[in-house]
């Protein structure tokens, strides 16, 4: 059930009794610029700590657990041109809880009392917090490179997308960290609760009416809300680029960034997430089977598809001197696939562990409404699990053929150590 609440205002109401749990989010969306987004991942550390009622985290604990344990949480996510802001509180239904009848109600008004009444002093965030938050969250970011496998594929997307805002990563970066004040910061809080588009979703057990009077309980401005291509084109370079990084690794990280054909909700995407498992997705795939079972050229090996971006990583993890080695097969493994060379029992295999996953999902509230949600801002629409499940059977291998002979290499990336410089 979706309700219009006000312009640029909906409510989604998913009732299922699958979960003994409500799920409500609300999500908040606007264009993905990297200094904004930086703040909003600023933003929503801060703001899951404390608020008005609740000044401090210990009395923001006490009351989620007089709601029964609740879980409140908050992440922020780009989806290409787009960046999402998410605040979610989990509570239990309270059909399992004899002689209470109203927790539903208390835990929206909780969610709202944290999203609509920040720890606000002066216009300004609470400075103690302000402060304690920024310093997390320069920390975090200056801890990125500590997990090379991430950092690599950080330093990739930086030069695939070199000159643009993706190039950036989803949740901004310390270089627009010192410019940032508790003011400024309470600014794009305010344009976030005005101009933002605004989504709120509930899954469980519950009945809509009762939903809609609690969702009404926190009144919204009518905003206007520009719809935008969500999907990212990178410019194809005339030949690939060959770049090494220098790091502190005791062994290597070898990379490689491809143009993908394949976009969310397209016939392509499909094929996709079938040649994705063939390729490196899965155990049974040829990166995994060849680069790093049959060759032991790698101690990890796998591929992943952007279907927003448009871009294929692979990654593998090597010893310093394989690295020719590991690049020659690697390459090899998809010209073998460009040539049709996988079995069909292979196909199938790769269907039936696709279709257990997306089922899986289903079982995960979070991760269902998630899906709900990309489908609704990337597909326009809902797809529905016949849909998906027919989409996936009706690839073949000749739409598997085609799609690897569109895969256009970009970049390949080294990530290696001091003393391997001549590598």
């Amino acid at each position: 059930m979706d309700l219009q609440l006000t312009n640029g205002v909906r409510a989604h109401i998913q009732t299922t009794s699958k979960f003994k749990t409500v799920l409500i989010e609300y999500k908040f969306r606007t264009k993905y610029e990297p200094e904004i987004a930086t703040k909003r991942t600023l933003l929503k550390n801060i703001m899951v700590t404390n608020s008005k009622k609740y000044p401090s985290q210990k009395a923001l604990d006490n009351q989620m657990s007089w709601l029964y344990g609740a879980s409140l949480s908050a992440s922020t996510q780009r989806y290409g041109t787009e960046h999402v802001l998410s605040f979610r509180l989990k509570v239990i239904n309270d059909r399992f809880i004899g002689g209470y009848d109203n927790l539903l109600e208390e835990g929206f008004a909780f969610l709202q009392e944290v999203i609509f009444n920040p720890n606000i002093e002066d216009a300004a965030f609470h400075q103690p917090t302000f402060d304690r938050e920024k310093i997390n969250l320069e920390n975090y970011f200056n801890s990125l490179e500590d997990d090379k496998g991430r950092f690599a594929t950080i330093k990739l997307n930086e030069a695939l997308f070199e000159g643009t805002d993706q190039a950036y990563l989803g949740m901004g970066s310390e270089t627009f960290l010192p410019n940032i004040s508790s003011q400024s910061l309470y600014t794009t809080y305010q344009e976030m609760i005005a101009d933002n588009a605004i989504d709120i979703y509930v899954s469980g057990d519950v009945d809509s009416e009762r939903i809609e009077k609690a969702i009404m309980q926190q009144p919204f401005s009518t905003r206007t809300v520009t719809s935008n291509n969500k999907f990212v084109t990178l410019t194809p370079r005339s030949e690939a680029a060959h770049i090494d990084y220098v790091s502190d690794v005791s062994q290597g990280k070898l990379l490689f960034g491809f143009k993908s054909p394949a976009y969310y909700g397209e016939a392509e995407y499909y094929t996709g997430m079938v040649f994705n498992g063939l390729f490196g997705g899965f155990p049974h795939s040829k990166l995994f089977q060849n680069v790093r079972e049959k060759e032991s050229l790698a101690y990890s090996a796998s591929s992943y598809l952007d279907y927003i971006r448009g871009v294929m990583i692979v990654s593998t993890g090597i010893a310093f001197e394989k690295k020719d080695q590991a690049e020659a097969i690697v390459l090899k493994q998809l010209v073998d696939m460009q040539k049709g060379d996988f079995e069909d029992y292979l196909i199938a295999q790769t269907k039936d562990m696709l279709i257990n996953q997306y089922k899986q999902n289903d079982d995960n509230q979070s991760a269902a409404l998630s899906k709900i949600y990309s489908n609704n801002l990337l597909a326009g629409r809902t797809i529905s699990d016949e849909e998906w499940l027919s989409g996936i059977e009706r690839v073949k291998r000749e739409d598997i053929i085609e799609l690897a002979n569109q895969m256009a290499l970009q970049i390949i990336f080294f990530l290696k150590g001091e003393d391997d410089k001549d590598a």
